[in-house]
């Protein structure tokens, strides 16, 4: 790995990882300078398959029951088409698949946004063109937000 490779997240974690094996009294296998450091940190692991089931088991067991059919059907279309944590879709597609009018989609996606379980990335000013949308990897962090059942 060269030092043209290293992230900011590779740098920061050598760092930490140099300063706890300081404050335990270990010698360091890291030399000082940063970069070097960074460039002989193991990079992060890429997110595995097991990862997108986990957010769509916390999804089941702790979201959907607080949640109304549309807003469920809404989620459950946007984590299908999700691809590396986003999601391209339109309104009218939400609507479609899901079997529900589109103002209906519009307020459940609406109300998904204000819950933290959806985050708008770019929206579309043509209603027919699609959006994007961030899922949040980790709905169970969102309960706070959302209504009692």
């Amino acid at each position: 790995m060269t030092a043209a490779h290293v992230t900011d997240l590779d740098r920061r974690q050598a760092a930490r990882v140099a300063q706890s094996r300081a404050a335990r009294g270990e010698a360091s296998t890291l030399p000082s300078n940063d970069s070097q450091a960074a460039a002989k940190a193991e990079p992060q692991p890429k997110p595995r398959n097991g990862d997108r089931w986990a957010t769509y088991n916390a999804f089941i067991d702790h979201i959907a029951p607080r949640l109304t059919l549309a807003e469920r059907a809404v989620w459950q279309l946007m984590f299908r088409h999700t691809r590396n944590g986003m999601c391209e879709t339109s309104v009218r597609m939400l609507a479609t698949a899901g079997g529900i009018g589109r103002a209906t989609a519009d307020r459940a996606l609406r109300q998904l946004c204000e819950y933290g379980l959806v985050r708008p990335v770019w929206k579309s000013r043509d209603k027919s063109k699609a959006s994007k949308y961030a899922i949040n990897p980790h709905p169970d962090h969102c309960i706070g937000r959302l209504p009692t059942p």
